[in-house]
């Protein structure tokens, strides 16, 4: 009885042999995928860039000293900056090719 049921799992293929059987098969979906992911996080990104360097901009403008909410506006800023070079990365970053699956 154990013989038959490991023998039933191993003739069934797991949810991510599937998908990559499936991209095997159908190159063309993985290059759409890529293509919405890069437009997506692309452009996101850069607005998340233009957002910090105005609060950077801003928090400079202000001129109240070092310990002050100058310093807290600036720092957010650049944290905005840095998240939107990473989604900058994120969408430029090509997924694994179906022949490397």
């Amino acid at each position: 009885m154990l013989d038959s049921e490991s023998e039933e799992e191993v003739a069934q293929p797991n949810a991510e042999e599937l998908a990559k059987r499936e991209l095997m098969e159908h190159p063309e979906v993985l290059e759409v995928v890529e293509e919405r992911k890069k437009r997506r996080f692309t452009w996101s990104g850069l607005l998340w860039m233009v957002i910090g360097v105005v609060l950077i901009g801003f928090g400079l403008l202000l001129n109240t000293g070092i310990n002050s909410i100058e310093s807290l506006i600036v720092g957010v800023g650049v944290i905005v900056v840095l998240v939107g070079f990473l989604r900058i990365l994120i969408g430029l970053i090509n997924p694994i090719v179906p022949s490397q699956l």
